[in-house]
This record gives structure tokens, C-alpha cells and sequence, in this order.
């Protein structure tokens, strides 16, 4: 029986990965867009172009009290009607650190025009928002950084996506000035998720059990919520 024990064993140490994770590996950072105006947002038919002026202010906040966070990289991307309109990188200096249980604040201006192709659909609901002086933006976030956890463990993460689903009113708009004003919004951070993912299929790779799968499910549960 000596293969069923090793089974066993091989079986505690990979289960008990995400039990040691939850334990040591540092929170994830928190992505807050807390204003964000418009003061441009036009698109011309004839040359298929979209004008742009949006300024953001985004809040990242490390909620370790004995963890570091450094970002070596951080993208900005703002998407209309899944068309990416603007990019933009941040500046390192500002944003190489984020320390022990710290809040740090930037402000990013996206500004230009872009060459864009939307369907009927696309500028049909352009006009629609047009109409009511609010814009759907999706704001996504590239992330590359590096963690310092509990005893000066240093976790380094590839590019992680962050999502940010914003309502922007279009100032000098009497439709958005009459009814509307921008919302601090929460962006969604799965970046606990996603390591978690990578480590769960490594582990279906050669577990094929329902008791794990469900238990596999619970995890990825609660690292949304740890999240």
C-alpha cells in the first residue's frame, strides 16, 4: 500500500497550498477610481474618429499592514463599445511603491482622437448616451508588481487585468449637469483569483475527482471574496 500512502501524501501537500496562501500571501492592492470628468467625447461618421478628453483620479491602496507592494508597471486602457480608444503607462517614479498599509493617489488624463470602427448598434447607443450626457467607459488596468509579504517574502506576479465599469457625465452637458455626477467606483480585483486558477489546474491536471473539483470551487469562492 505503499503507492496509496504516497497518493496520500502528494494529496496534503497540494491541498494544503491554498491553506498556507490564505495565511501568508499578502491581500490583494485595492483600485479606486474615485472622479472621473469628460469634458470631450464626440465621434465624427464621415472619418470614423473619436474625440477624446477624460481625466481620472485613481486610488491604489495596499491593505497590509506588514506587506509591501511595488508596481513596476501600470497601463491604463479606456475601451468604448469594446474598442480600445485610448492607452496610456504611468509613470514610474510615483507608483514604484506602494508600502506597508499605505494609500497612494494619481491623477491620468487621456486625451486624443483615435480612428475607431463601430457598428450600427455601437452608434446608435453613442447617441443614446449622447442624448442623456453619461458615457459607458470600461477602464481596464494592466498590473505588473511585485509583493513583499509576512517575513520579506517576495512573490513576483506577471501582467494581472483590472476591471473598472465607469459612468461618465460629459461637463458643459445640461443633461449630465442636471442629473447626473460621477460615482466612486470600485474596480474588480481577481488577482488572487487568478493566481489561484493557475494553481487549481495544475492540480486537475492529473486529480480527476468530483470531491476535489467541488472543493477546487470553494476555493476559487473564497478567494473572490478574500479579494
Amino acid at each position: 500500500m505503499w503507492w496509496w500512502r504516497g497518493i496520500q501524501i502528494r494529496l496534503c501537500l497540494l491541498l494544503s497550498y491554498p491553506i498556507l496562501w490564505f495565511i501568508f500571501i499578502p491581500k490583494d492592492p485595492k483600485f479606486i477610481i474615485t472622479d472621473a470628468s469628460l469634458t470631450q467625447f464626440s465621434f465624427t461618421n464621415q472619418n470614423a474618429t473619436l474625440d477624446y478628453n477624460l481625466a481620472l483620479n485613481m486610488t491604489i491602496i495596499n491593505p497590509n499592514r506588514k506587506a509591501a507592494i511595488f508596481y513596476t508597471k501600470i497601463q491604463v486602457a479606456a475601451n468604448y463599445r469594446n474598442k480600445v480608444f485610448s492607452l496610456v503607462t504611468l509613470p514610474y517614479e510615483p507608483l514604484h511603491c506602494c508600502g506597508r498599509n499605505r494609500t497612494i493617489s494619481q491623477n491620468v488624463t487621456l486625451k486624443g482622437s483615435k480612428s475607431v470602427v463601430f457598428e450600427e448598434q455601437d452608434i446608435s447607443q453613442f447617441n443614446s448616451e449622447t442624448i442623456a450626457g453619461i458615457y459607458s467607459i470600461d477602464l481596464k488596468l494592466y498590473v505588473n508588481m511585485v509583493l513583499f509579504g509576512y517575513f520579506n517574502t517576495k512573490y513576483s506576479n506577471p501582467s494581472y487585468q483590472i476591471d473598472c465599469k465607469l459612468k461618465v457625465p460629459l461637463q458643459f452637458s445640461e443633461a449630465s449637469a442636471n442629473r447626473f455626477t460621477f460615482k466612486t467606483t470600485k474596480c474588480r480585483n481577481d488577482i488572487s483569483l487568478q493566481t489561484l486558477k493557475q494553481w487549481a489546474m495544475s492540480v486537475e491536471f492529473f486529480l480527476h475527482n468530483q470531491t476535489i473539483q467541488v472543493l477546487l470551487i470553494c476555493i476559487y469562492i473564497f478567494a473572490a471574496v478574500r479579494g
